[in-house]
């Protein structure tokens, strides 16, 4: 009997492919509610503990952990087993959730914990992102990629709707430490998933001692000779930058802006997560909004426009709208490029690729998340409109420099 490792992925058709598939999004909600749940604890304890610069800080730590140890991890899930790979991922962040359960325990080690939960919490994702979609790859005909992607997309904003709700919940009403018991109880249920579903899309690991620099060289020539790709890419960065700068600024916004408390927060993370799980809905049967090769640029465009908006308005109620919208927005554009990424990338260069995406959205995040410290921030709304200026920039260019390659193109036909 042929070893499911080695067939390709247009044979993996059977009950196994379909069952991973649902594992893929149930082990995608989990994460997102995972992340959800310490968005809201981490952010908010570190801004009661110092302000939106420490916030900046801790953001800051995560984004130059995943820049660094991403020039490993794109090698190591491209040549290595990825279905180990995906249980030493899942182990590290089970390690960052006990280190910061203990600090919680003890209060004076709390900073010191938030630091190390966002280390070994990202070393995990890291780990994870690029082997799952590896997985994900041999077990998934490239017609029905796009499809997944959706469906993975919606239950990711499903999962950070409900652990963004239910952080806000239990630290308005219980205590944080019940929100990182709640994390670790997903993490743990993501391991069963692991266990049960990937196993048998493993693959052959590389006996030959890895260059990493030569392997690196490698996959990056193969990422610049795909302008679709290298497009892509890009976009995901740009996409992600809205998430990062809502991440450092939301709770200095909401505590000195607006003079509310974590419920308010609470509700803008939730409106978020809401928006992005109605767009994603809306893709999955509207389908012709994921077909223009244009797509991502115009989201991207709009996403800068209503980041505007936002930073200039102080009424909740359209300030819960706009903020959903701009959630909408932003899961819409990463899963068009997060869905180009799986189609037009090689499967035995996933990892890097994967890894080039998140080196990329760590550049932006460790600039956005420093920016505070450095510049002495007090009010966050000139640089939230100042970043939403860049991005219907960069949106509109890219639009402009598609449309004429794709008439130069025509004139060459």
């Amino acid at each position: 009997m042929m070893d499911p490792s080695s067939m390709p992925a247009t044979q993996l058709q059977g009950w196994r492919a379909i069952a991973l598939q649902y594992a893929v999004q149930a082990f995608s909600f989990a994460s997102m509610a995972t992340i959800g749940l310490s968005l809201v604890v981490t952010s908010w304890v570190a801004a009661e503990l110092g302000s939106i610069s420490l916030v900046g800080q801790l953001f800051f730590i995560g984004s130059a952990t995943s820049l660094l140890f991403s020039i490993f991890a794109g090698v190591i899930v491209d040549t290595r087993n990825r279905y180990t790979v995906v249980q030493s991922g899942q182990a590290l962040r089970l390690l960052g959730g006990a280190i910061l359960v203990s600090g919680f325990l003890a209060p004076e080690f709390l900073r010191l914990g938030l630091f190390a939960y966002t280390l070994f919490f990202s070393l995990g994702t890291i780990l994870n992102a690029g082997a799952v979609e590896g997985i994900v790859q041999r077990a998934v005909a490239e017609l029905d990629r796009m499809k997944l992607t959706i469906r993975v997309s919606i239950a990711r904003q499903v999962g950070m709707l409900c652990g963004t709700g239910l952080g806000g919940v239990l630290m308005h009403n219980a205590t944080e430490i019940a929100s990182v018991a709640t994390m670790i109880g997903l993490m743990l249920f993501q391991f069963v998933l692991i266990f049960v579903f990937f196993a048998p899309y493993q693959n052959t690991p590389s006996k030959t001692s890895i260059n990493v620099i030569l392997s690196w060289k490698q996959g990056l020539k193969a990422i610049w000779q795909q302008s679709q790709l290298l497009l892509a890419i890009a976009s995901v960065g740009l996409f992600f930058s809205t998430s990062q700068m809502a991440n450092v600024l939301m709770p200095g916004f909401v505590k000195y802006t607006l003079n509310q408390g974590s419920d308010i927060y609470g509700l803008l993370e939730t409106a978020w997560a809401v928006g992005g799980g109605a767009m994603l809905a809306t893709a999955a049967v509207q389908s012709r909004l994921l077909k223009s090769s244009l797509a991502e640029f115009a989201v991207l465009a709009l996403i800068g426009v209503l980041m505007i908006v936002f930073a200039s308005s102080r009424n909740i109620p359209l300030l819960v709208a706009l903020y959903a919208g701009l959630g909408g927005l932003f899961a819409l554009g990463r899963a068009i490029c997060d869905g180009r990424i799986l189609i037009l990338a090689r499967n035995e260069e996933i990892g890097r690729v994967r890894a080039a995406t998140t080196m990329l959205i760590s550049l932006f995040g460790m600039m956005i998340y420093i920016s505070p410290t450095l510049l002495g921030l007090s009010n966050p709304t000139p640089y939230y409109i100042a970043w939403g200026a860049v991005m219907t920039l960069c949106g509109l260019f890219l639009i402009a420099f598609k449309a004429k390659r794709h008439l130069k193109q025509q004139e060459v036909a």
